[in-house]
């Protein structure tokens, strides 16, 4: 990571298209929130931008050297349509996974960008009831090794994302079916250990590029 990247601050941001009573073009819409977000005038460095299926919501995970880059690019949202906006700050996984002992040699960054296939986005929400805050680190920590081992041998394509000074988690992971996905989740040590606790949101979602093509194709 660059001197630059470690000044800067990351955010996890989620727009969501009101709808209005006299219609909206809705892909118009979307490609003019896009353009917003990856506008190089507005000092946003945007890590992924991605659009959830079926649903007229996009997220983005950006970084930025000052929050006023972010409240410039969502005033000209609301200049586009109404929106629900939800802005978080996040933590790269691996930041957290090295404040809890994992190993710095095994929580590095991948140097890999998701594919576009099977992409889907896992929201994380993770309760400790019944435990010590030890007791859940130490779950927390056998997580963390058993995702990034995983990855380090090609097993499995991940980007994991921690909101800031909450117990909540975002991930998006490339599976080759949601049945796999669907299996994948049971067996995480965080689901195995402490798994009456935790509450899993699953999303499908493609990467923002693929949207833009496919609207610029007329095949959405």
């Amino acid at each position: 990571m660059s001197d630059h990247s470690r000044n800067m601050n990351m955010y996890f941001v989620s727009i969501t298209v009101l709808p209005r009573k006299m219609g909206i073009d809705l892909p118009k819409c979307l490609l003019k929130i896009a353009d917003i977000f990856s506008n190089p005038s507005h000092a946003i460095n945007p890590v992924y931008g991605l659009k959830v299926c079926g649903e007229p919501k996009l997220i983005f995970i950006v970084r930025v050297a000052d929050v006023a880059a972010i409240e410039h690019c969502v005033a000209e949202v609301f200049l586009q349509a109404a929106a629900e906006v939800l802005c978080q700050p996040v933590i790269t996984y691996e930041s957290f996974a090295q404040s809890i002992n994992v190993a710095e040699s095994l929580a590095g960054p991948s140097g890999k960008r998701l594919a576009e296939d099977g992409l889907f986005w896992l929201e994380f929400h993770v309760g400790y009831q019944g435990k010590t805050t030890d007791q859940l680190i130490k779950i927390w920590k056998k997580e963390a090794e058993a995702v990034f081992t995983a990855r380090l041998k090609d097993e499995v394509s991940i980007e994991l994302y921690k909101s800031v000074a909450q117990r909540n988690v975002h991930a998006f992971i490339n599976a080759p079916s949601p049945e796999y996905l669907d299996a994948l989740s049971l067996k995480l040590p965080l689901m195995l250990l402490n798994g009456a606790n935790v509450r899993l949101n699953c999303k499908a979602v493609q990467l923002l590029e693929n949207y833009i093509s496919s609207v610029a194709s007329n095949s959405v």
